[in-house]
């Protein structure tokens, strides 16, 4: 906490808000909220309506822990190379909205995204440098809940991904693009998917790269979607 009040600027208001502009290289911020209806956003929000947190910089870690039901963190840019990123959420009907470099002017290389979910009904929107590649992203996502919505846009050369689904009536919804210059300059996308009435879209579609995709499942009356195209006729399922 001794980092978060050096270096950011931001309000505490009723019912555990935290309003964040962040600008600095080589931060550690670690905010952790327990309980129920509590909103992480940005300087411009008032009591609560909010606004999206900013954060700008580069080698920097943000860990974030909303462990209880209805929160929400919501990001609209966060900017800068080297980042390392902890998200845990334990709780109900919660919402998560971050968003990377989508304008594609300041780069966002050498990522590692990690994302724990505990808990139903939870929102999730998570969009990693949809005008420019997100270069050397590793990413992973363990959902362990029924009844999530998780959708994920990201552009990315030479990333890995790695997405643990346990639990009913989820769906998830990835589109991953991005560009190579030879078949070795794609990704890696790994599933594991337990449950039953689970709905999964998933869309590879790297110009001129190898993306690999590899599914384990153990699920009933669910419904996955397989979309790999390298620049040939688009399809759909």
């Amino acid at each position: 906490m001794r980092a978060i009040l050096l270096l950011l600027s931001f309000g505490l208001m009723a019912d555990n808000e935290i309003y964040i502009d962040q600008t600095g290289n080589n931060v550690a911020i670690d905010i952790e909220q327990l309980g129920s209806g509590n909103l992480i956003g940005g300087t411009d929000a008032i009591s609560g309506t909010m606004t999206a947190a900013v954060f700008n910089g580069a080698s920097w870690t943000l860990d974030i822990n909303q462990i209880g039901s209805s929160n929400k963190f919501l990001t609209d840019g966060i900017y800068g190379a080297n980042f390392t990123g902890f998200f845990e959420f334990d709780g109900d009907s919660n919402e998560f909205e971050f968003s990377m470099d989508t304008s594609g002017l300041n780069g966002a290389d050498y990522i590692d995204f990690n994302v724990d979910v505990t808990g139903s009904s939870n929102v999730f929107d998570i969009d990693l440098a949809e005008l420019s590649a997100a270069d050397y992203a590793d990413l992973d996502l363990i959902v362990l809940g029924d009844s999530n919505d998780l959708t994920w846009d990201i552009d990315s050369e030479y990333y890995t991904a790695y997405v643990d689904i346990f639990g009913d009536s989820n769906t998830m919804t990835l589109t991953k693009s991005g560009y190579g210059a030879s078949s070795s300059d794609g990704g890696y996308f790994y599933l594991d998917l337990n449950g039953d009435s689970n709905t999964l879209s998933i869309t590879q579609s790297s110009t001129l790269a190898a993306d690999w995709l590899k599914i384990e499942s153990d699920a009933s009356n669910s419904n996955i979607c397989v979309i790999q195209n390298d620049g040939g006729t688009s399809t759909s399922c």
